[in-house]
This record gives C-alpha cells, structure tokens and sequence, in this order.
C-alpha cells in the first residue's frame, strides 16, 4: 500500500471531529450501520489529521471522494429541504445552514487532499 506523508493540518482535524460528532449521534457502538461507519471514519481521519505522519493514499483518496460527493449533493439536499418544509421556513433555514456549512467544510477538506493527492497521481 502507497503511503502519503503529511503534516499535522488542524483545520482539517477540526472537520472530520465535527463530522465525527455528528455521526456519533445517530450511531450505536454495537451496530455496523452507516452512521457507526462514518461516525469511525471520521474519528480516524480527526486523529490523523491531528497528529500527521503517514497515511494510506486508499484512505485519503477515499475521504476526497467522499468530501467531493457531500459538496456535489448539497444543492439538490437544499432542493430536498425546501420541498419537504415549505411549512416551516425557520426549520428549513436552520436545515439549509447546516448544509451549506458542511459544504463548504467539504469544499476546503476537496481542495486540501487534491493538493496531497496530485503527487501520487
């Protein structure tokens, strides 16, 4: 397996531990659900970014699709929202917030690993 060394990034930690928590929510330690998944996922990806050193390019080539699958879909989530609570506009702002905001926390993690990845392309 190739390897990738990096830099200890907090920013990118920060996401990922976001994220993490997020899933951590949903997510039941004795299930092998999706939120359990991303909720480990995440947790790991948190920690590596945390402390640096290297890191599988599978997995980082991994979260960089999954990143760019999060920023791809957040338009027609936002469509999704608008639709399901057209009744109530303050939850579906409150909804498309959280959203946009993981969006754009996606966006900067895309552009953060395409950097990474470019050398082992």
């Amino acid at each position: 397996m190739q390897q990738v060394n990096i830099a200890p990034n907090p920013q990118i930690a920060v996401i990922f531990k976001g994220w993490a928590e997020d899933w951590a929510k949903d997510s039941q330690a004795n299930q092998k659900d999706m939120a359990t998944k991303f909720h480990t996922v995440y947790t790991i990806a948190a920690e590596m970014f945390s402390k640096g050193g290297d890191i599988e390019l599978t997995f980082l080539s991994a979260l960089f699709q999954d990143c760019k699958t999060k920023l791809e879909m957040a338009e027609a989530m936002n469509q999704k929202i608008k639709a399901s609570l057209k009744e109530d506009d303050a939850r579906a702002e409150q909804l498309i917030a959280k959203v946009n905001r993981a969006a754009q926390d996606a966006a900067h993690v895309v552009r953060y690993l395409g950097q990474l990845l470019k050398p082992a392309a």
